[in-house]
């Protein structure tokens, strides 16, 4: 098989487990979200960032080994499909590309979902948790320091929390 089609199909390897593991991430970053795991998280996302970043990486170099196919065999545009591909590489490796392109497809889509309902469950804990806020601090909100876009408005608030007196 050509030198190229083999770094190839060892990307997609690479890019399958680092996929695996961003899932596995995934799921466990929704528990701590259900569960309000906050040290849990802090870490998990550090770990998530770095699993991403590498698989960037990962993809920075499919991209790349494509680009010297392309080049090496004269396709212009870089006009290449992976099943085209797959017909210049030797008898078991196109089944075996298929079936990793297969898995990267279903836990991508898989992490697409997760990453929904996990974004959903934030954004949900972010709304009752003004809500409360609201409740309890009702004049700060009628004139907030910080606006949702993240901007300054203002240089100053009264803040009246509960009375304590019952």
């Amino acid at each position: 098989m050509n030198t190229l089609l083999h770094e190839l199909n060892d990307t997609f390897e690479r890019l399958s487990v680092v996929y695996d593991n961003l899932l596995d991430t995934a799921k466990t970053k929704q528990q701590y979200l259900i569960s309000g795991n906050i040290e849990g998280l802090e870490t998990l996302l550090y770990q998530e960032k770095n699993q991403a970043e590498i698989a960037q990486l990962l993809e920075n170099k499919r991209q790349s080994i494509l680009d010297s196919y392309c080049k090496e065999y004269l396709i212009k545009d870089n006009k290449i499909t992976l099943e085209s591909l797959m017909h210049g590489m030797d008898t078991s490796s196109p089944t075996k590309l298929s079936n990793l392109l297969d898995k990267l497809k279903q836990s991508t889509m898989q992490l697409r979902d997760l990453n929904e309902t996990n974004s959903t469950l934030t954004r949900y804990s972010l709304d009752i948790t003004e809500d409360i806020v609201k409740i309890f601090c009702s004049s700060s909100f009628e004139n907030p320091i910080y606006q949702h876009s993240g901007k300054i408005q203002g240089n100053g608030i009264p803040m009246v929390l509960i009375d304590t007196e019952i």
